[in-house]
């Protein structure tokens, strides 16, 4: 029976909706229900030293996180999210006990040198590394291979094929997965990070959890799904997938009770989750933030409309979303 992990990224993606404005008391409570749930890995949100973020799930340093840390960890380990571009590598700090486990290295195609660095220094603090490959299928395969190669030398905990904005189908992560296997030792583990774009994160896990294979599994969820445009694979029906089928023990009342106080309430006032405007991104291989951008310019769009509107965007500009370049667009659409 394959070894599978949870990975719950509710912290960092669900920001994507909030700005990461969960307050910090909250970040505690929803940090102590996932341990509690006896949840595999749990992501704590953004390291960011460019500038402070008061009451969010962002924070300038690794001492900043030991503050919302669970006494208890149970069986859990705690991940920060490091995006290349927003965190020195000299500002890691040597691990120390009591600190975060490890850190989750993300970075686009034109960034791979400095995520290397960032790799480098990560493996010299101590920390567990997990790499984040941002829009995989971007990588043919000669691409992706050597991609492979150049981090399978510092022997990562963990590489993850991540589907960015949502259309990556079953054929598109068997054959990324086949490339990491091929090409790491058997102690990496392969995580799986989908989007809810076209609605199929859900048949798109299940199918990667079925793969005959001696390493571990880890896939990444969201309470309620919150996440980035359509959102992410929901934690809590991930999870009960995996205790009846792969004999689990997580705690999906405490699950249900997290989303019930903390993450419900969110939705009262943000919007996340499968719609036609996310699909029809996701079927042009369109970052999603142009249908959360011109629905908050235009207030209203027709999905014929929107439809028209996808079809205009450049194709070197597809991957590539700015509000200002939105409202361009939108501006020469109208005319």
């Amino acid at each position: 029976m394959n070894d599978i992990k949870i990975l719950d990224c509710t912290l960092r993606d669900g920001g994507y909706v909030n700005g990461w404005h969960f307050g910090i008391n909250n970040v505690k409570m929803i940090l102590d229900g996932l341990t509690r749930s006896n949840l595999d890995y749990i992501e704590i949100g953004y390291l960011n030293n460019a500038s402070s973020y008061d009451d969010t799930s962002i924070f300038k340093s690794i001492k900043d996180i030991d503050n919302v840390l669970p006494n208890d960890r149970k069986n859990g380990k705690f991940l920060a999210m490091i995006d290349v571009m927003q965190f020195a590598p000299n500002d890691l700090v040597k691990h120390y006990n009591g600190a975060i486990d490890g850190v989750r290295i993300v970075f686009y195609k034109h960034q791979i040198t400095e995520a290397l660095t960032l790799c480098s220094r990560s493996a010299e603090c101590g920390y567990e590394i997990f790499i984040q490959p941002m829009v995989t299928i971007d990588y043919n395969i000669k691409e992706y291979e050597n991609l492979i190669k150049q981090f399978a030398i510092f022997n990562p905990n963990a590489i993850a094929i991540v589907d960015s904005f949502g259309y990556m189908n079953k054929k598109d992560i068997r054959k990324y997965f086949d490339i990491i296997d091929k090409n790491t030792d058997i102690l990496t583990s392969i995580g799986l990070h989908t989007h809810n774009n076209m609605g199929q994160a859900f048949n798109n896990v299940e199918s990667f959890l079925e793969y005959s294979t001696d390493r571990k599994l880890i896939v990444d969820a969201s309470l309620l799904g919150i996440g980035r445009g359509a959102g992410n694979l929901h934690t809590e029906i991930i999870a009960h997938h995996c205790n009846r089928l792969f004999n689990k023990n997580y705690d999906l009342e405490v699950i249900l009770n997290v989303i019930s106080e903390y993450i419900e309430p969110i939705k009262l006032n943000k919007q996340w989750g499968y719609n036609p405007y996310f699909f029809i991104t996701a079927l042009n291989e369109c970052h999603p933030n142009f249908a959360t951008y011109l629905l908050e310019i235009s207030g209203a769009i027709s999905v014929e409309d929107f439809s028209k509107f996808v079809k205009m965007i450049p194709k070197e500009m597809k991957t590539k979303c700015k509000k200002p370049y939105v409202e361009e667009l939108f501006s020469k659409f109208n005319k």
